[in-house]
């Protein structure tokens, strides 16, 4: 067999058009996950624990377009394909996340709470619902159902996107420092990553079409009580949706913008943790190897009790930047498995799904997870805002000066660690659980 003719070579110009819209919709979240909270109390003046209830009921209403996004994917059939019309979504994405950051302190307190409601949950509830929705199922008809590609791509992949990510979790706390000291500097900063983020993002759909084979055949619509078979007969389809939510709960408390500024004293330091997990970015061109040996529960398992060792070293760490600074490369070693292989989980629980006699439903299973990652984020993000609260947080228009609290200092401290330490040994339980599912599938290490 010629070179060319390899079904399982990745195509490097397939690969790169890919990645842009992960590179895009991932800033999306660095953003507005890492530094929404901290833009409402310490620019909007807005009490924490109000942030934190906004933000969470977001969330829970999240839930329903996200089941509803599943059904509607799994039933899409036009000339452009199943999933890819559905990257489209991306522009209204970056639109409401610039709108959301257009708040101004000027407008009265309810003014300011719908707004942020409304925009928060365009974002996460419609166009990011989408696009989370769209993703397996896309990926698996872009590279013609090939676990072995899909792999490389989840693996080579991960560099890809945690290096672009990485450029602006880098850039943007140090342009934060210089330009987000009144409103018109936070617009300003939103704008410089919103426009080319934008447009980067919607390349993919420009130039990575769909593989029609892979449905051929399949053409019967996926009706709601087969969704709801589906939710009582394969268990692994919950326990992933689990793993997945504990993940987003660790994530989403996303406390590192206020830990780096009340407790290191230094919000620009926090680009300096970002530069320094650069050094992880090797881990992931190891992941089909490994994969050979060691299967992908098992690698959740393991990259999670490392990460618990990491929140013990951040949290005893304290105010010592170079021990954080440690805790926080090896915390930072959970996303490689959970965050980039994924797919292959959603490919694994199709075809379980084919073993009880159901339509894959790659979408509706991947919504499931989904649906409970939102969940977790915004649940997250709740009890940041109502923990920061209850420990006499205090909020400000302008962030600067302000000296908190020692209840408010510890909290910051348990969100930054204790609480997504917790999580982390969670994972490490259902993992244990997720893992029948392999070898119920016959895939021998």
């Amino acid at each position: 067999m010629k070179k060319s003719e390899n079904p399982d070579k990745l195509p490097m110009g397939k690969f790169l058009a890919w990645k842009t819209r992960d590179i895009s919709a991932g800033t999306m979240n660095v953003i507005v996950i890492g530094y929404l909270t901290i833009f409402c109390t310490d620019t909007l003046g807005m009490n924490a624990a109000l942030v934190g209830t906004l933000l969470m009921v977001s969330k829970i209403f999240d839930g329903i377009p996200d089941l509803f996004a599943g059904y509607l994917i799994d039933n899409t059939r036009t000339k452009w394909g199943k999933a890819r019309p559905y990257e489209l979504s991306v522009i209204g994405l970056w639109i409401c996340t610039v709108l959301l950051f257009f708040t101004s302190p000027a407008w009265s307190s309810t003014v300011k709470t719908i707004w942020i409601f409304v925009m928060y949950t365009m974002v996460f509830s419609i166009f990011n619902t989408l696009l989370n929705a769209n993703q397996s199922p896309y990926m698996i008809r872009a590279f013609s159902n090939n676990q072995r590609v899909i792999a490389k791509v989840s693996s080579y992949g991960g560099i890809i996107s945690m290096a672009g990510i990485m450029g602006v979790s880098i850039s943007f706390p140090l342009l934060m420092a210089k330009l987000a000291v009144s409103t018109v500097g936070w617009r300003a900063l939103i704008l410089i990553y919103a426009i080319p983020m934008a447009v980067l993002g919607i390349m993919r759909f420009f130039f990575v079409k769909e593989d029609s084979s892979v449905d051929a055949g399949t053409s019967e619509r996926v009706h709601f009580r087969e969704i709801a078979k589906m939710l009582k007969r394969n268990k692994y389809c919950l326990i992933y949706a689990l793993i997945s939510g504990l993940y987003q709960l660790s994530t989403g408390f996303g406390a590192g913008t206020y830990y780096f500024t009340y407790i290191i004293g230094d919000i620009s330091k926090f680009s300096i943790v970002n530069l320094c997990s650069i050094v992880l970015l090797p881990i992931m061109l190891f992941f089909p190897l490994m994969m050979k040996k060691i299967k992908v529960a098992d690698l959740f398992s393991i990259f999670s009790g490392i990460a618990v060792i990491g929140y013990i070293i951040v949290f005893f760490g304290n105010k010592n930047f170079s021990v954080v600074l440690a805790g926080v490369l090896l915390t930072t070693l959970l996303n490689l498995p959970l965050g980039y292989l994924g797919t292959l989980v959603v490919m694994q629980l199709a075809s379980y799904n084919e073993e009880l006699g159901l339509p894959r439903m790659e979408s509706s299973s991947s919504v499931v997870a989904g649906f409970v990652s939102k969940i977790g984020a915004g649940v997250g993000a709740g009890l940041c805002g109502i923990l920061l609260g209850a420990s006499g947080f205090l909020s400000s228009t302008s962030g600067n000066g302000v000296i908190q609290p020692e209840s408010a200092v510890m909290m910051i401290r348990c969100l930054y660690s204790i609480l997504p330490g917790i999580c982390a040994v969670l994972i490490i339980f259902l993992s244990v659980v997720l893992r029948k599912m392999e070898k119920e599938l016959g895939m021998k290490n």
